[in-house]
């Protein structure tokens, strides 16, 4: 099993930040990267990475489980952190 398949992992919660920006945004890369707050470029190796297909992606993907709804991911200063939902970093 693939590391960003796995919840509680960071690879698991960069990839659902990709997923719900794209989702949000329509799969505008371009809005999806900026709200991101990351390059398209680097958007675009994160879909390649992720395997995520934008082209068949749903508009709305159930959020899964009770963990998907506890912790969230946020980018501060081009660094990646896991926050849970009393706000504290993981």
């Amino acid at each position: 099993m693939k590391e960003c398949q796995i919840e509680g992992t960071m690879a698991f919660a960069q990839r659902s930040a990709v997923e719900a920006a794209l989702r949000d945004n329509r799969c505008n890369m371009s809005h999806a990267a900026r709200q991101l707050r990351v390059g398209r470029t680097t958007l675009y190796r994160l879909i390649k990475r992720f395997e995520i297909e934008v082209a068949v992606m749903p508009r709305q993907l159930a959020i899964a489980g009770p963990a998907a709804a506890s912790t969230s991911v946020r980018l501060v200063d081009g660094v990646w952190y896991l926050v849970n939902a009393g706000g504290e970093r993981g």
